[in-house]
């Protein structure tokens, strides 16, 4: 069913706002799951004759939905729901940058280890599972310019994702976050991220080939979506010797490799 043949509760004589309400109701369309990933949206014209409003109103609504990242406009082709891949990465995720320059670039990904493990209580009490229910915890490491300066500890429950295991997981055509929204239809819309400065054990050490207690960017983050749900928990263990965290908030996405 296309969003056309919907119909919108839009009160003219509500103190909301016209294109506040016709935002909201966009909005409601992608929690629903009436518009998915990667979906163009229907034209202005279109919009302006399904609302009974003005274009205006329309791009007043449609802006501000892309402004925080749930749509993206291209040139030539129209407007689209925003999904994870690879063009929108640097844009949206990494925030790392060499030393000196503000180019970021892809980085360097290499597999650690894929395991299954029995969640702990603060790992359930963050997923909303039971204690000790079955979860995949998954090690990357990221570089940039042929080193590695970053550990990321994936933690993401086994009941989301039946039938993910190492081969699919290390063998993905794309980012994680375009693993889990094609292959599992979970879509991560909102991601929240805590920094603190710490020293490295002896597990981050070795793998980055750092000293014992050497000091680190701990980075937490949150992955949910767009009903709230968190799905993932993603820890950033960061060596910023070399590389600067550099981020412009320009989107409530969180993209990743």
């Amino acid at each position: 069913m296309s969003i056309t043949d919907l119909k919108f509760d839009i009160d003219r004589d509500s103190k909301t706002p016209l294109w506040l309400q016709i935002r909201n109701e966009l909005f409601n369309c992608l929690y629903r799951d009436e518009l998915r990933p990667g979906q163009l949206i229907p034209n202005e014209k279109t919009l302006v004759e399904l609302f009974q409003v003005s274009i205006g109103t329309i791009r007043k609504a449609v802006g501000v939905l892309e402004k925080e990242g749930f749509l993206i406009r291209k040139q030539g082709l129209g407007t689209f729901v925003f999904q994870h891949d690879n063009s929108s990465f640097l844009f949206e995720y990494f925030h790392f940058a060499l030393n000196g320059t503000e180019k970021q670039e892809s980085p360097t990904v290499e597999f650690i280890s894929f395991e299954t493990k029995k969640a702990s209580k603060a790992e359930a009490e963050s997923l909303n599972i039971p204690t000790g229910s079955a979860i995949y915890k998954i090690y990357n490491k990221l570089g940039l310019n042929k080193k590695f300066y970053i550990v990321d500890k994936i933690i993401i429950s086994q009941d989301k994702f039946p039938g993910l295991n190492e081969e699919i997981f290390k063998n993905r055509a794309n980012t994680i976050y375009n693993l889990y929204q094609n292959k599992f239809n979970i879509f991560i819309t909102n991601c929240s991220e805590k920094l603190k400065a710490i020293t490295s054990n002896e597990k981050i050490s070795k793998l980055l080939n750092i000293e014992l207690g050497s000091p680190i960017l701990k980075i937490d983050r949150i992955g949910q979506t767009y009903h709230n749900e968190t799905i993932e928990i993603r820890t950033s263990y960061v060596h910023t010797s070399d590389i600067e965290y550099i981020h412009s908030q320009n989107s409530t996405f969180g993209e990743s490799l």
